[in-house]
């Protein structure tokens, strides 16, 4: 069980501090406790990642159709859901889905794929690639496979990568912040930038 958070706090504090020090601070976070803390961490950062991504108009069935972020599987432990619990971005209620198959992303905004998800990844990410949606996953070939955002652990900490190209394929704006905080990967060419 991970320890008890005032994600209230944790929210007004990401807020004014921005994107650079809030996603800082959480890899930080994640240094002192990785234990306890990993999934708090990356709830945090795909809650920030949906705010500084844009969705193209036709990615939402009605302008107040909620904005969901879907999971094959839950390892946050309820950090996610309660991170995002009354949350809005742009008008769209933030809502935290759990689906059962590849053919449930079209009616998602985020997917997120955990590592236990890595055999069913490449089948998620290609059903996705039809759609807007923004993927972010773990594993190691996440990247190759099409994936636009990948976790990784570099010196203690969570960073992230990003291929700008799968983004675009997906009819997603990446914001000029959230690239500089990234490694840009490249899947077509196979380079790091």
């Amino acid at each position: 069980m991970l320890p008890a958070v005032n994600w209230t706090r944790y929210r007004v504090w990401l807020a004014a501090s921005g994107l650079l020090g809030g996603l800082i601070a959480a890899s930080v976070l994640y240094a002192e406790q990785p234990q306890q803390a990993e999934y708090q961490v990356k709830a945090a950062f795909l809650y920030n990642f949906a705010k500084f991504v844009e969705w193209p108009p036709r990615a939402f069935p009605t302008p107040s159709a909620p904005f969901s972020i879907c999971l094959m599987s839950d390892p946050f432990d309820g950090a996610l859901d309660k991170i995002t619990q009354g949350e809005v971005l742009d008008g769209h209620p933030l809502v935290i889905r759990r689906i059962r198959s590849a053919e449930d992303v079209s009616s998602c905004q985020m997917v997120y794929l955990a590592a236990s998800d890595g055999t069913r990844a490449p089948e998620i990410v290609k059903q996705a690639d039809a759609h807007p949606v923004l993927t972010v996953g773990e594993s190691d070939n996440f990247i190759s496979s099409g994936g636009i955002i990948r976790f990784v652990q570099i010196g203690g900490r969570i960073r992230f990568q990003i291929n700008p190209d799968a983004a675009a394929r997906a009819s997603l704006r990446l914001s000029s912040k959230l690239l500089r905080l990234a490694e840009i990967v490249r899947s077509s060419a196979g380079e790091l930038q």
